[in-house]
């Protein structure tokens, strides 16, 4: 005789899944709305972190295929967000794509920074609505992978990948320091 009270646990577990999800969605989107906040407050309030980025998540590292086979990465943050730190963001997401595709090194361009500057106004219904913008900064690099190590300026993907997530996940970015990123971007986006 089979045991079968496991198999209706797991799948009972299974079809709650979708139910506690939502509720957690829920309750999120509903102490949000109590405090006032807004997903751009969520995704320009702080420092970003390493993470991939997203529809909902504007700020983290994105990764796309140039026509020439070689990749281009880039990193975008909230305002506080210093160039330099997304700087790493992106070369430890081109370490860490390398890394998992087996490539034993990596070629990165130097960084560039430029700005992109959100709406401040929306249409809703035929109204206009004034919107808080979401403004980041962007640093994006262009990569070539190789196994051989040939070129002078190569990286290893494994050990570049591990020393800068490190790093990331350590540093702190002091206050002074994410006061003058985000006059930058105010600047840059005509907000001051």
């Amino acid at each position: 005789m089979v045991d079968t009270s496991i198999s209706k646990l797991s799948a009972g577990l299974r079809a709650a899944r979708p139910f506690a999800i939502l509720a957690a969605a829920s309750s999120v989107v509903a102490t949000l709305g109590g405090c006032g906040s807004t997903l751009s407050d969520m995704t320009t309030a702080s420092v970003t972190n390493y993470q991939a980025a997203n529809l909902f998540a504007p700020a983290g590292y994105s990764i796309s295929q140039n026509t020439d086979g070689s990749l281009h990465i880039t990193a975008a943050g909230s305002p506080s967000t210093p160039a330099d730190r997304l700087s790493k963001i992106a070369m430890a997401a081109a370490a860490d794509y390398g890394d998992q595709q087996h490539q034993k090194t990596f070629t990165a361009t130097p960084p560039q920074t430029t700005f992109k500057c959100g709406k401040t106004k929306t249409t809703d219904k035929g109204k206009v609505i004034d919107i808080k913008p979401i403004d980041l900064r962007v640093v994006s690099i262009d990569v070539t992978y190789g196994r051989d190590g040939i070129a002078p300026a190569a990286r290893n993907s494994k050990e570049t990948a591990a020393q800068l997530k490190s790093e990331l996940a350590s540093e702190s970015v002091p206050p002074d320091v994410q006061a003058a990123a985000t006059q930058e971007v105010a600047q840059q986006c005509g907000r001051s």
